[in-house]
C-alpha cells in the first residue's frame, strides 16, 4: 500500500491525536504512526488485513450465508426436540450442527462473523462456536444439505424438521 504525502501526514496526525487522547481502540496509534513514517504500508495491510480487504462480498454470498445459518438454526432446534433412540442417533450424525466456514478461503466466513458477532443474528445458537471450520469442504457440504432442506421448505415441512428429514439432511 502506498500513501501520498498528504495521506501520510493525515495518518500521522490522527495517530498522534489518538495517542494524546489515550484512546483504547483496535488500531495501535503508535504502531500506525511508526509504520506510516517508515513508509511500511505493506505492514499496515498485513497487521490490519480486515481493514484493507479489496472487495465486499457479493449479495449472493450474503444471502447464501444467511440461508445456511438459518437452516442450521432449524436443524439444531429440531434435533433438541428429539428424544430416546432418535436423539442418540442424531448425536452421531456428522452434520448435526454448524461448524463454521473456512476462514482462509471462503467469503462466507467474514459474512457469518459479521452476522453473528456484529449484528447479533443467529447469536443465541452460535455462542461459543468456532466460526472457522479450517476446511474448504464445509461450504460444498452445506450447499448439498441446503438443497435437500429446500425441498422441506417448499413443502412447508421445515419447522420443526421430522426425524426422517433430519436424517436425510444431516446424516
Amino acid at each position: 500500500m502506498k500513501f501520498t504525502d498528504g495521506e501520510r501526514l493525515i495518518a500521522v496526525m490522527l495517530a498522534e491525536v489518538m495517542e494524546a487522547l489515550k484512546l483504547d481502540q483496535e488500531l495501535d496509534p503508535t504502531l500506525v504512526k511508526s509504520l506510516v513514517i517508515s513508509n511500511d504500508g505493506w505492514a499496515l495491510r498485513r497487521k490490519y488485513s480486515g481493514l484493507f480487504d479489496s472487495e465486499a462480498p457479493s449479495d449472493e454470498v450474503v444471502k447464501e450465508t444467511g440461508d445456511i445459518l438459518w437452516m442450521f438454526s432449524i436443524i439444531e432446534d429440531s434435533i433438541t426436540r428429539l428424544s430416546g433412540a432418535e436423539a442418540e442417533e442424531a448425536k452421531g450424525w456428522f452434520n448435526n450442527k454448524w461448524n463454521g466456514f473456512d476462514g482462509n478461503n471462503d467469503d462466507h466466513y467474514g459474512v457469518a462473523r459479521t452476522m453473528i458477532e456484529e449484528l447479533g443474528e443467529f447469536s443465541q445458537s452460535r455462542q461459543g462456536v468456532n466460526l472457522n471450520s479450517h476446511t474448504q469442504s464445509s461450504l460444498p457440504q452445506y450447499r448439498r444439505m441446503y438443497e435437500t432442506f429446500e425441498g422441506y421448505l417448499k413443502s412447508s415441512q421445515a419447522s420443526p424438521l421430522s426425524f426422517n428429514a433430519l436424517r436425510e439432511i444431516c446424516a
